[in-house]
C-alpha cells in the first residue's frame, strides 16, 4: 500500500511552520497497511503511529531530509488526511477547524459573553502545546529495525 506525504519544517527561531511542497510516496508493507486502515480513522493516533514508528523516522532520514540532522519537521498530509490546521490556525480561520478544535481542546463559547477572537486566541494558547508534541526532530541515530529470531 503507498501513501503519501506531506511535511512542514518547523522553524524554532519564529515558531512557526512552512510548508514543504513536495509531495512524497512511501509503500507499507502488509502489516503496516493492516495498522494503517485501523487507525486512518483516528487522525491523531494515526499521525502518533507514524511519529513512534521506527521504519518512518529511517525512511524520513534516509530518503527525504537526508544530511539534514537536527531538521525539525511535522506531518502535514497523509494521503487525504491534513493536519495543516494545526500548524496555520489563524483567529480568522474557518468556522470548520474552530469548530474541530473547540471540540478537541474542550472549549466552550457562549455567543453572549465570548466573541471569535478571544475563543481563537484560547485555541492558539492550546496549539502552542500541541504543535509540540507533532514535532519530529532529525536526530543522528538511524533506528536499526529489529530482526526476529
Amino acid at each position: 500500500m503507498q501513501v503519501k506525504f506531506e511535511f512542514a519544517i518547523y522553524d524554532e527561531t519564529l515558531d512557526k511552520f512552512d510548508l514543504d511542497e513536495k509531495v512524497y510516496s512511501f509503500e507499507l508493507d502488509d502489516e503496516q497497511a493492516q495498522t494503517y486502515t485501523l487507525l486512518k480513522d483516528t487522525d491523531l493516533h494515526l499521525y502518533n503511529w507514524f511519529k513512534e514508528s521506527e521504519f518512518f523516522l529511517n525512511w524520513i532520514k534516509e530518503e527525504v531530509y537526508p544530511d539534514e540532522i537536527g531538521k525539525k519537521i511535522a506531518i502535514c498530509d497523509i494521503n487525504d488526511l491534513s493536519f495543516r490546521r494545526y500548524y496555520f490556525f489563524k483567529v480568522t480561520s474557518a468556522d470548520t477547524h474552530y469548530d474541530y478544535f473547540k471540540k478537541l481542546f474542550n472549549v466552550h463559547h457562549e455567543l453572549d459573553w465570548q466573541d471569535r477572537e478571544e475563543v481563537g486566541e484560547e485555541i492558539l494558547q492550546h496549539l502552542k502545546v500541541k504543535r509540540q508534541e507533532f514535532i519530529i526532530e532529525l536526530k543522528d541515530d538511524v533506528v536499526e529495525d529489529e530482526v526476529s529470531a
